[in-house]
């Protein structure tokens, strides 16, 4: 639509006169202005690839504008140059588009010199200096700001881009970390419940009396309904999105989690810390999964909790001696995994190996930890 726009406009200035730029050319032959239609239809044809080569385009539209400015010049020509100029410099390479800064700055010094040293006036030099720099400065001004606009923009779009793999890298961390604090508590709050039902579920079994009997089952049917409660919190808690409906357990709680370990004697050894909630809650989930583990596999058994602060971190250690061992049940075979995870996270460390005669898990944690 350019080019035959072009064409079109060079056709009416030239029906209206608007030929023989330089009238005063005495190069210029005595022929007709219509002469200069076909420079600027060639001119206007050569636009047609100036996108896919423009510095080609505009080296053979530079032998055409040679043509016409032989003939005298004509307004249509200068359109079509202005054209090709201000395409190479927007699509043309960045060498390209360096030289013809330089090409340009050339020209214009000597459309100034030159009259100069033909015997003509400063003021003549200077005319034809300032034509030269508005025929081939303009265009190249013009093409090199809409150049950088485009590659402003096109930076922005890539920033834009950076910015939004970067926000899905993040999300999918915080999703993978979230994950893994949902199994880390769903084992925490469940896995207690469900140690109770079982060993509560194998004393029945065993038990000769119908007052055991009914004691276990009830001790069954309230661990399965606090089990039941929490696990449908935690699932509104993931239909929702929201925090989390009940709070992980404190070590305020230390004689909630022992009264649901009735299946061991526990003893404990120093003073409760007071330390910041993240540990806080780490050790209460240690204390917790260390009650059900000694119930779970030694029922009966002695478990000693000793609790140690210093400036530096804050410790416990769950000791378990004694008791009966009980035959294999079900589990996750992950507790003690999850809590070292759930330590490591904090920047501590968690430890758990047989010793004479029991089991012993000891976890450290930095008060520094958050």
């Amino acid at each position: 639509m350019t080019a035959v726009a072009t064409a079109g406009a060079g056709t009416a200035f030239i029906a209206i006169g608007l030929t023989n730029l330089w009238s005063d050319a005495a190069w210029a032959p005595d022929i007709s202005p219509w002469w200069h239609l076909i420079p600027i239809l060639v001119g206007s044809a050569l636009m047609l690839g100036k996108r896919r080569r423009p510095a080609t385009m505009l080296f053979a539209g530079t032998v055409v504008a040679g043509v016409d400015i032989w003939l005298g010049g004509s307004l249509g020509m200068v359109l079509v140059y202005f054209d090709l100029l201000y395409s190479a410099v927007l699509f043309g390479r960045a060498r390209v588009v360096r030289a013809l800064l330089v090409v340009i700055a050339v020209l214009v010094a000597a459309a100034f010199v030159a009259p100069l040293l033909s015997g003509s006036s400063l003021q003549a030099a200077m005319l034809l200096a300032l034509q030269a720099f508005l025929l081939l400065g303009t265009p190249y001004w013009w093409g090199m700001s809409v150049r950088r606009s485009r590659e402003l923009a096109a930076l922005s779009d890539a920033r834009a881009r950076d910015a939004e793999r970067f926000a899905s890298i993040v999300k999918a961390d915080t999703v993978r970390e979230e994950r893994g604090r949902m199994a880390r508590d769903l084992h925490d709050v469940i896995a207690g419940n469900l140690s109770a039902i079982a060993i509560n579920a194998e004393a029945a079994l065993s038990s000769k009396t119908q007052t055991h009997d009914r004691a276990a089952l009830r001790a069954i049917r309230e661990a399965s309904i606090d089990g039941l409660d929490e696990m449908r919190s935690m699932i509104l808690v993931l239909r929702s999105g929201t925090d989390p409906l009940i709070a992980p357990p404190r070590l305020a709680e230390l004689p909630d989690l022992v009264a649901r370990s009735p299946a061991v004697n526990v003893t404990f050894v120093g003073d409760t810390p007071h330390v910041p909630t993240a540990i806080d809650q780490a050790l209460a989930r240690i204390v917790g999964e260390g009650l059900s583990n000694a119930a779970r596999h030694a029922p009966g058994a002695d478990v000693e909790i000793r609790f140690r602060a210093t400036e530096a971190e804050t410790g416990v250690s769950i000791l378990s001696r004694g008791g009966t061992p009980a035959a294999p049940t079900i589990g996750t075979g992950h507790g003690i995994g999850l809590l070292r995870e759930r330590a490591e996270l904090l920047g501590g460390t968690l430890s758990a190996a047989p010793v004479e005669g029991g089991w012993r898990l000891d976890a450290q944690i930095p008060r520094s930890a958050q």
